[in-house]
């Protein structure tokens, strides 16, 4: 059984390339989960998420249709991962379990109001941390997280660190990230850094 719900922060297009990225986050880490995904599924999800209704069904309403015939969705795990493909299991009340993929699954999320969940190891190798400041420049969110006080820690701790969050490891997995996508050295400067020249 899955030991983590993730939380599901809409659709989003990042980098210089705008690539879309469905994007969940592990909260009790603040790591993000990003899920790359086609632009045309981009598109369907977000549709999904403003509440349009196409003039005929597309097949994330016929799943969804079907679910709904065979009693609901009991749950929705993401299972495995491999080669940068996540494998979703969604289970029906009846005890059946479906492979899905995971934009089919975030349609499925939203319209039966059931979260995504994993086990924290799964999660573990797929996240990327995100400091407030990332996710404000990078997705223009604004989550409010209670792990503010991680950068005081460290220094109280001894560690010297420059970097945003107090964990030097976890902002290198994110900049790791985003130079995937084809950001630059100048990308990452801030006013911090201009200040020290």
């Amino acid at each position: 059984m899955s030991d983590v719900t993730l939380e599901f922060h809409g659709i989003h297009q990042v980098g210089p390339e705008d690539d879309v990225c469905a994007l969940l986050r592990w909260p009790e880490e603040n790591r993000l989960v990003p899920v790359w995904i086609s632009p045309i599924e981009g598109m369907q999800l977000a549709a999904v998420l403003d509440g349009h209704q196409p003039n005929r069904p597309n097949s994330q309403d016929l799943i969804c249709e079907v679910l709904e015939g065979t009693g609901g969705v009991e749950s929705i795990e993401i299972a495995n991962h491999y080669q940068g493909t996540f494998m979703v299991d969604i289970k029906a009340p009846n005890g059946e379990v479906y492979d899905s993929r995971l934009s089919d699954a975030l349609a499925v999320s939203e319209y039966f109001n059931v979260p995504i969940s994993a086990e924290a190891d799964l999660l573990a190798q797929v996240s990327v941390y995100a400091s407030d400041a990332d996710l404000k420049e990078y997705f223009d969110l604004e989550i409010s997280t209670p792990f503010e006080g991680a950068s005081e820690n460290s220094s109280e701790n001894g560690e010297s660190s420059t970097s945003a969050s107090g964990n030097a490891q976890a902002d290198a997995d994110f900049e790791a990230m985003m130079r995937s996508l084809g950001m630059e050295d100048k990308d990452f400067l801030s006013g911090g850094d201009e200040e020290k020249s």
